[in-house]
């Protein structure tokens, strides 16, 4: 009993100069996401739930939605998701690609007028990259690259749109030898507005480290149009 008591004595002590209790356990890491999150209905069950919820519930769509998803045989993991982003518009994982330790996962936007798919880089550190964040596509991100500044003096209006997001042997991915990720985006430049003329491409690599903490972006290849 005694040898019992000086053990417990022991343990309490250890927790209390470790700032834990002694029941608590590890912290427990970032939930890994998978593909037990992907949703993929077809378009006729997507068209008819936008419609119904549009319609007949404008006022919370995101509750209408969430509601048809679960009713259309969402996973509980997709319904976590969705409903862990929910803030930032709704949005479903359609697919996922596993690539290392950082993979992507393809999600829509169901209500957006445009640009419905979108990418995100995910289980690296931060656990979700949207390559289409403001942060990412803006012009001094890619004014090293010599082609993406010729044609940022030619268009002084030139924009930054996301490039193919539906595709999933996109973006195009390195694992390199020392154990690090690169994933090389494409981007579209247009002469002004989302309707305005095409005037190239340009590309942005995102790097991750071999425990897969983000490294950055650096301006990857850009193309004018005709080459």
């Amino acid at each position: 009993m005694k040898r019992i008591s000086l053990l417990a004595i022991f343990w309490c002590v250890s927790c209390a100069l470790s700032g834990q209790k002694p029941s608590d356990s590890a912290q427990v890491p970032t939930q890994r996401i998978g593909p037990e999150v992907v949703w993929s209905p077809s378009a006729q069950i997507l068209s008819a739930i936008r419609g119904k919820c549009i319609t007949g519930n404008p006022g919370n769509l995101n509750d209408c939605f969430l509601s048809e998803m679960r009713a259309a045989g969402a996973s509980p993991q997709a319904m976590a998701f969705a409903k862990a982003h929910s803030d930032k518009g709704l949005i479903f994982v359609r697919a996922f690609r596993k690539v290392g330790v950082v993979d992507i996962a393809y999600v829509e936007y169901p209500f957006r007028a445009n640009e419905l798919e979108g990418v995100l880089l995910v289980n690296g550190d931060p656990s979700i990259i949207d390559v289409d964040s403001q942060k990412f596509v803006k012009r001094e991100n890619f004014s090293t690259n010599p082609t993406y500044a010729t044609q940022a003096n030619k268009h002084p209006q030139i924009s930054i749109w996301p490039g193919d997001r539906y595709h999933t042997d996109k973006p195009i991915v390195k694992n390199l030898g020392s154990g690090q990720q690169s994933f090389a985006v494409d981007y579209i430049l247009r002469n002004g507005c989302h309707a305005c003329a095409k005037i190239g491409t340009v590309s942005l690599i995102f790097t991750f480290d071999q425990q897969g903490r983000f490294g950055g972006t650096q301006a990857g290849q850009a193309v004018s149009p005709g080459e």
